[in-house]
C-alpha cells in the first residue's frame, strides 16, 4: 500500500510539473506575440540635416511617416555595425509599407560627410527610405540629448580608440507620424528587429 501511495504522489507531481511547463510556455508565447507598449510620448524639436543622397531632411519632411531613428558613425568598430545590421533587417521586414522611414544620424559628422555615408548606406543595402543624416555636430548632439533623450558625447580621447572617443546610445527610437517619440528598443538586442517591427505596426494600425 505504501508503494502505491508513493507511486500515486509521484504521478501527480509529474502531471503537475508537465501542466506547469505548458502554462509557462504559453505565457512566454503570449508575451512574445504582444506588441511593444508605445505609451511614451516625447515630441521632437525641429531639425534639418544633409542626407547621404544629396537631399536635405527636416522634421517636417518626416511628418506623416512612422520612422525609426538611431545614432551611429561609419567607422565605429563595434555596436554600430550590429545596429545597422538590425536596421537592415527591419527595413527588409517593412519594405512594402510606404508610410515608414529609417533614419540614422551620425555622431561623427567631421568624418561622415554625405559621400562617406552613401558608401556606408550601400554597404548595408539601404533602400530609398533609409536616410543617413549629417550636419553640425552641436546640432546633432543637441537633438540626440534634448530631443531623443539619448547620450551623445565626444570625449576628445586622443588614444586612437574610436570606441573611447564617441559615446552614444545604442537604442532605436520609434517616432510616430506627428514627430513624437513613442518607444525605445535596445538596438543590439537579438530580438530588436522583431520588437521594432511590432511597435511600428502597432502605431500604423492603431493610428496613435
Amino acid at each position: 500500500m505504501r508503494s502505491y501511495w508513493i507511486f500515486f504522489v509521484a504521478s501527480v507531481l509529474c502531471v503537475a510539473s508537465f501542466v506547469g511547463f505548458l502554462a509557462f510556455n504559453e505565457i512566454q508565447h503570449n508575451k512574445a506575440q504582444q506588441p511593444l507598449k508605445v505609451a511614451f510620448s516625447k515630441p521632437l524639436p525641429t531639425f534639418s540635416f544633409a542626407a547621404h543622397n544629396g537631399s536635405t531632411i527636416s522634421r517636417a519632411e518626416l511628418l506623416g511617416k512612422v520612422w525609426i531613428a538611431n545614432f551611429i558613425f561609419t567607422n565605429c568598430p563595434g555596436p554600430c555595425l550590429k545596429m545597422s545590421a538590425q536596421m537592415r533587417e527591419i527595413q527588409k521586414r517593412l519594405e512594402k509599407n510606404t508610410d515608414v522611414r529609417f533614419v540614422s544620424f551620425t555622431v561623427n559628422p567631421e568624418t561622415d560627410t554625405p559621400p562617406v555615408l552613401a558608401l556606408y548606406a550601400e554597404k548595408f543595402s539601404a533602400g530609398p527610405k533609409w536616410l543617413f543624416l549629417t550636419g553640425a555636430k552641436k546640432e546633432i548632439y543637441a537633438l540626440a540629448e534634448k530631443g531623443f533623450l539619448f547620450n551623445a558625447v565626444d570625449t576628445g580621447d586622443g588614444s586612437g580608440r574610436l570606441e573611447d572617443k564617441f559615446i552614444h546610445d545604442t537604442k532605436f527610437a520609434i517616432v510616430d507620424k506627428s514627430g513624437t517619440v513613442r518607444a525605445y528598443v535596445d538596438g543590439i538586442d537579438a530580438e530588436a528587429a522583431s520588437k521594432v517591427v511590432a511597435a511600428v505596426e502597432h502605431l500604423l494600425t492603431s493610428g496613435n
